[in-house]
């Protein structure tokens, strides 16, 4: 299975364990990144008409990109069996902000590519940071984050992608767990963000009946891992992305 994201370094956290949690059922995803740090839908669209390799791509959530490349090489890359899009995480909450560019860049890519095309649903910032909409210290995250479910749910159904990856949801509910430690710098993934998002695409596009228990994340994304994640965590983990995945009803592949 190949699928390419079509985004920032929102799309570079989920990826980063989604390969090898694959690999530990004995399953193949590639997955890769085209990559603009902050990038949102607007901009995609005009680089797709201009051609310029602005993006760096990543594989397998190794940190190095294997190349710089324009969005039509990304596309032409491979063949893809999945596609992904997903709007900056600042105006994710914003239906509004999606359009016109997405329809019309989803247009543009369909010339290229007959895979199935999704969204990738974001989630809301920490508490401490701050959002011009939703204040500062603390920042409203609930309203942030529930204005996240109602954009996506409204832009799939405009677009006709009835397909939307729940990661935002699943950081909602790890952090009613474990409390606000599920980003590292108040909007990127912390390690229990990134793993439980791998988590969350691995059953989306596997299933939930994978048997993913060996997998153990090596702690290489960020320096502030200093040691593994214990089991018992882990299952937990393991637990909230399957629980992302069923309140999703509606919105999975298999639905």
């Amino acid at each position: 299975m190949k699928i390419l994201c079509i985004g920032n370094s929102f799309s570079v956290d989920v990826s980063t364990y989604v390969h090898q949690i694959a690999e530990s059922a004995g399953k193949d995803i590639d997955i890769y990144v085209l990559y603009i740090g902050g990038c949102p839908i607007d901009k995609h669209y005009h680089l797709m008409q201009t051609g310029d390799q602005a993006y760096e791509f990543y594989k397998n959530g190794n940190n190095t990109p294997i190349m710089w490349c324009s969005l039509l090489e990304g596309l032409k890359y491979d063949k893809w069996d999945y596609i992904t899009f997903q709007q900056v995480s600042g105006k994710s909450c914003d239906a509004d902000s999606f359009f016109p560019e997405l329809p019309l860049l989803m247009e543009e890519v369909r010339k290229y590519t007959d895979a199935k095309f999704l969204l990738h649903m974001t989630w809301s910032y920490a508490k401490d940071f701050s959002h011009e909409k939703y204040g500062a210290n603390p920042m409203d995250q609930e309203a942030m984050t529930n204005d996240i479910f109602k954009a996506y749910d409204i832009v799939s159904k405009k677009v006709n992608i009835p397909y939307v990856i729940p990661s935002g949801r699943a950081i909602k509910y790890a952090r009613e767990i474990f409390g606000d430690v599920l980003n590292r710098d108040g909007y990127h993934l912390s390690e229990l963000g990134r793993t439980v998002t791998g988590y969350v695409w691995a059953y989306y596009f596997l299933g939930l009946d994978i048997d993913v228990s060996s997998f153990r994340p090596k702690g290489y994304s960020y320096d502030e891992v200093t040691g593994p994640v214990e089991d018992k965590v882990l299952e937990t983990l393991r637990d909230i992305a399957r629980k992302a995945i069923v309140e999703n009803k509606g919105f999975n592949l298999n639905d």
